[in-house]
């Protein structure tokens, strides 16, 4: 399911930004993208999204919102000398002359020093009041989720209605199976030549084989069954997984009547049941 949450997270001298989104996807995929200095945050992070999400590509990523207040110290002198010190061991390992260093030269590595991640505290003295951005994020991505989901809620109870009335159709139009079958085949052995009839034990033989071979009972009782579960499912938290097995299970039911259909319509009401089973498994695939 897709979303979109954000929250702010204010630290000392730099304030954070959290944005959380997804897009659809069977299984729940995390992606966590922040400072490098706080190497525990991808595993972590993860876990407080695992926890509130069981679907989805999920990315999250923390970003710099802005500059705090500014603070008295403008540059990292001291880090700016370490850079310096670097570059001068890295010219005479190489073998290259190293000169004094030019004004421009020495403002880059400032400026490239200035509010970086160094200046952000450990992740350990942070990672109370991060949770409670990503919690905020998530609120919002989950907001828009639910959203979502009861409008694909919508959607599917209106296939199912319209499996139902499918399920109606083949049930009536293999009622008539046997009739239909018993008549076509007196008249062929009639136009054969063989005088038979209805009493006969070869022909009620016929007709009682021919009867089990495309009884679709079972199915039918078996298809109503999984749509009231698909049906009372959608109305409970978590249901997606469950869903996505109701669903296999319809598709099993409806491909065993076809297998079975001795009338035309039947065989018309399973090719549109199959092409409706699929749309609700693309649905169903995008529900938490």
């Amino acid at each position: 399911m897709t979303g979109f949450g954000r929250a702010e997270l204010n630290l000392p001298g730099v304030r954070l930004s959290v944005e959380i989104a997804s897009v659809n996807q069977k299984n729940l995929q995390v992606s966590v993208y922040g400072p490098e200095i706080w190497s525990g945050l991808e595993a972590v992070a993860s876990g407080w999204i695992r926890a509130r999400m069981q679907r989805g590509k999920v990315t999250a990523r923390i970003t710099q919102a802005s500059q705090g207040a500014p603070s008295d110290k403008l540059w990292d002198g001291e880090a700016t000398k370490r850079s310096l010190k670097e570059l001068e061991q890295l010219a005479l390992s190489m073998g290259v002359p190293y000169v004094a260093p030019s004004l421009d030269l020495i403002l880059k590595l400032a400026e490239s020093r200035r509010g970086n991640q160094s200046a952000l505290p450990d992740f350990a003295v942070v990672e109370s009041q991060l949770r409670l951005a990503f919690d905020a994020a998530l609120d919002g991505i989950l907001k828009m989720r639910a959203e979502e989901g009861r409008a694909l809620s919508v959607d599917l109870q209106q296939r199912l209605d319209a499996m139902q009335k499918m399920v109606l159709g083949m049930m009536d139009a293999e009622r008539t199976g046997p009739v239909r079958h018993r008549d076509a085949m007196l008249k062929r052995l009639q136009e054969a030549g063989l005088a038979l009839n209805v009493a006969d034990d070869r022909v009620l033989k016929e007709l009682a084989l021919f009867a089990d071979r495309s009884d679709i009972t079972e199915e039918i009782v078996r298809l109503n069954s999984h749509l009231s579960q698909f049906k009372a499912e959608l109305e409970m938290p978590n249901c997606g997984r469950k869903l996505d097995f109701l669903v296999q299970e319809l598709l099993r039911e409806v491909n065993t009547i076809g297998s079975k259909a001795s009338e035309i319509m039947t065989t018309k009401l399973v090719l549109e049941a199959k092409t409706e089973i699929e749309r609700i498994r693309e649905q169903v695939q995008n529900l938490e």
